[in-house]
């Protein structure tokens, strides 16, 4: 949006109008993009009612993202003249009595988090907050606010913030924080919400006592015990799975420690948590000891705990490596952080990935960047180590500021190095054509590893595939795979990677064609 200002002969820049309607118009420019342009507009000395037509074009919409379309209104509500205009679109969008939003398509929980509530619930709860800031109609939007949040068809997560904004208003107060009582106590809800409402409850005035026993409540509360039926949980309440109970254990601990007041309170649960074997994975003990390091009165005794984590190589690496880059990054802590992951690199009982990452994490740190770039220059020229480790070195050394070339070319050393195991010559070659400045040098390898008959068939069949996701190669990898074909007779994956790369062919010269109409346009 460069054009949008003018010269104002040596002044600061003026807004000009028509590349302010032209942005609020572009469709290819993001939402907050345009409705800047449309606001900026409406302000501008004559433009008022230009920038208001624009808002109420925008805040009307259906094709509009509903926050966008909210803040349209929302802005709308704020002209001069226009206060009602916007008025009357925050109150239809958040009763929505007339199916003003687009039903959302029906999806399955995803793997992690809570089950999917309304997907314009949020929106819904934003217009009537916005509502509340309009004089003369403070009433209206916190009856909406109460509606939203007593609903029980409503997403739950949207239900706690309705309830948070409306004991976010002085005259409904008690209202509010009656309804995030009620929501923290809650058993029908899953855990992350029963604490985001007591936190809300723990920060208001006359309050804290209550929020901070509902969340002491919340992080003693141990999850049903997992059994062979667990996947019927996961499938259908998700934010109810021991996994997310115990999570949420640990974070109403953490909320706690951070109310005033309870900051020893909840250090005490958090160190307790951190070996409570009633947690399912050490991911939430390490959660709750990174917790307790984060506070500066318990620094000493969280880094006591994560250290242990570091150095428990009954752990999974992840985890461990997890906990090393916690105290890198932790004030007073980076030297035994540093010390830590230094260790991890030549650690043999760790994985590939996360000796390379330990590594990195050096490398990313404040003071430790050479020693970083020493471990991994070392680890990827190491002819005696695991593939794998070698490859991971050197791709991380790409991304390190300053060697990204040694990177490169360690890269291209252990796809060329017939000493190692195909499968990691290949994704030698692949992490190269990620690199910047080496997408053809990498693309070469691929197509050289493809066609090299003294390969195995499925690593080949690998490279011709990865050559097949990189536009402008992909003629090139149908006839790789053709020749493949030849080689390995009926085996069903060449069909499989030929049809994938002629779709991508295809979806290639279509983007070829559009991006060639724009040109001309």
């Amino acid at each position: 949006m460069d054009d949008l200002t003018a010269d104002s002969r040596g002044g600061a820049p003026s807004p000009d109008p028509a590349a302010l309607a032209r942005a609020a118009e572009n469709h290819n420019l993001e939402g907050t993009e345009r409705l800047s342009a449309a606001e900026t507009l409406a302000f501008a000395d004559g433009h008022l009612e230009d920038g208001a037509a624009l808002l109420i074009s925008l805040a009307d919409d259906t094709s509009f993202h509903g926050a966008h379309r909210v803040s349209a209104a929302e802005a709308l509500s704020r002209l001069p003249g226009h206060s009602e205009d916007g008025v009357a679109r925050l109150t239809r969008f958040a009763d929505d009595v007339t199916g003003e939003w687009r039903a959302p398509r029906p999806r399955r929980p995803p793997k992690w988090g809570a089950a999917v509530s309304d997907q314009n619930g949020h929106a819904r709860v934003r217009a009537a907050q916005a509502l509340t800031a309009v004089d003369g109609h403070q009433e209206s939007g916190a009856a909406l606010l109460t509606r939203l949040a007593e609903n029980s068809s409503f997403g739950v997560d949207d239900r706690v913030a309705a309830a948070k904004a409306l004991a976010g208003l002085a005259e409904h107060r008690e209202t509010g924080a009656a309804l995030l009582t009620a929501f923290a106590d809650s058993a029908a809800f899953a855990g992350h919400d029963r604490v985001s409402a007591a936190t809300a409850l723990a920060a208001l005035d006359g309050c804290r006592e209550a929020g901070a026993a509902a969340l002491v409540r919340l992080a003693g509360t141990p999850g049903a015990k997992r059994t062979w039926r667990w996947w019927l949980t996961v499938r259908g309440k998700v934010g109810h799975h021991p996994f997310f109970v115990d999570s949420s254990r640990v974070n109403a601990a953490g909320a706690l420690a951070r109310v005033d007041g309870f900051h020893d309170v909840g250090a005490e649960l958090l160190t307790r948590l951190a070996t409570d074997p009633t947690l399912r994975d050490h991911v939430w003990h390490l959660r709750a000891a990174q917790e307790l390091l984060a506070l500066d009165d318990h620094r000493e005794a969280g880094a006591a705990l994560v250290s242990g984590f570091v150095r428990d190589t009954t752990l999974r690496s992840s985890v461990r490596l997890d906990a090393a880059c916690a105290l890198i990054r932790m004030e007073r802590c980076q030297v035994l952080g540093a010390t830590l992951l230094s260790g991890l690199t030549h650690d043999t009982t760790l994985t590939a990935r996360e000796r390379a990452g330990a590594a990195a994490a050096l490398a990313a740190a404040d003071g430790y960047r050479e020693v970083g770039v020493s471990l991994l220059t070392g680890l990827a020229r190491d002819a005696t180590a695991d593939g794998r480790l070698r490859r991971h070195a050197a791709d991380a050394l790409t991304r390190v500021d300053g060697h990204r070339e040694a990177g490169a070319e360690l890269l291209t050393t252990v796809a060329d190095d017939t000493s190692l195991s195909p499968h990691d010559r290949v994704h030698a070659a692949e992490d190269l054509t990620k690199v910047s400045g080496h997408h053809e040098a990498g693309a070469a390898l691929l197509i050289r590893l493809a066609a090299d008959r003294t390969l195995d068939s499925t690593s080949r069949l690998s490279a011709a595939r990865e050559l097949g996701r990189m536009d402008g190669h992909r003629h090139e990898a149908i006839r790789l795979l053709n020749a493949l074909r030849n080689t390995v007779g009926s085996d069903p994956w060449v069909e499989t990677y030929t049809r994938e790369v002629r779709k991508s062919l295809e979806e290639e010269k279509q983007r070829d064609a559009r991006a060639g109409e724009g040109h001309i346009g």
